[in-house]
């Protein structure tokens, strides 16, 4: 049976593929979007954390001031790269962070590399090769730019996970909420200096994935992730790519052609191939009691 630290990384991946719908439909500057959706996020996990009554404990507040300043600047330039280039683009350049996750794994967390973990890894930039290569990269000054914003936020999310398994300890409504307010002090001055207007459909969308995509899928990722190695969350975080490619078909009608499905395929597999490596560690230490 899936262990619930797998379901958890799993089910918070399938709502972040979305996040490009919402941003579509939100109709603002990267860095109003991203306000309004840490800003909403701040506001509804800390009226929840209040009323709920759960412990607030600050641990290694440096480490969690920067795991979310972090956060933002990822969220920035994955929008801007949403925004300067298309949505192909912008998702599959952004999802190179686990290569970058699992080489900070092994570097500062001192995670021991399995062998399937590079099969998995294989797999998955495969499909990935697979799925970039039916778009058409043409350099010009916009699509340079989406890509570098891309490939910059990969860079910023792939910190992310790392700051995150370093901050197990710290609770992780606590970490999720720092981490929102840190965001939100980080933006409110360019929100100040040009306020701006905002449409119904808009602020919906942003109002949404701060608090879904935000307070909810955040605070269920780094329980998950508190629960696995960075290396399989590393893998499963593909599942991403491959529903914004169901989702963009859902809403726009989006058709992928072969090579997309073909490496949806892989990365799927690959995903696969990381969840029954976790569970048979698991079955294993449950033997050896």
């Amino acid at each position: 049976m899936l262990s619930s630290g797998y379901f958890q990384v799993i089910i918070s991946m399938l709502i972040w593929g979305s996040v490009g719908v919402f941003v579509r439909y939100a109709d603002q500057p990267a860095d109003v979007i991203v306000f309004v959706r840490v800003f909403s996020a701040f506001v509804a996990l800390g009226l929840y954390m209040l009323l709920a009554k759960q412990p607030f404990r600050f641990l290694r507040w440096r480490w969690t001031v920067a795991a979310g300043l972090v956060l933002s600047l990822n969220w920035l330039f994955f929008f801007k790269a949403i925004q300067a280039t298309t949505i192909g683009n912008a998702v599959f350049t952004y999802y190179l962070a686990p290569v970058f996750s699992i080489i900070w794994a092994r570097l500062f967390l001192g995670e021991h590399l399995e062998r399937r973990a590079f099969y998995a890894l294989g797999l998955a930039a495969c499909g990935l090769a697979l799925m970039l290569s039916s778009y058409e990269l043409s350099f010009t000054s916009s699509d340079f730019l989406g890509i570098l914003f891309g490939l910059t936020g990969a860079l910023f999310y792939s910190l992310v996970v790392v700051l995150a398994k370093y901050l197990t300890d710290v609770p992780p409504l606590t970490l999720v909420l720092v981490q929102m307010g840190v965001s939100s002090l980080v933006f409110l001055p360019t929100v100040l200096l040009s306020p701006p207007t905002f449409s119904t459909v808009g602020l919906m969308s942003m109002l949404t994935m701060g608090v879904i995509h935000s307070a909810f899928a955040l605070g269920l990722y780094f329980t998950g992730l508190a629960k696995i190695k960075v290396q399989h969350a590393s893998i499963l975080s593909y599942i991403d790519p491959v529903s914004a490619l169901l989702y963009a078909y859902l809403f726009f009608a989006e058709i992928p052609g072969p090579y997309t499905l073909a490496g949806g395929g892989l990365i799927l597999v690959a995903s696969v191939l990381i969840i029954r490596r976790g569970n048979s560690n698991q079955h294993e230490s449950t033997n050896s009691l």
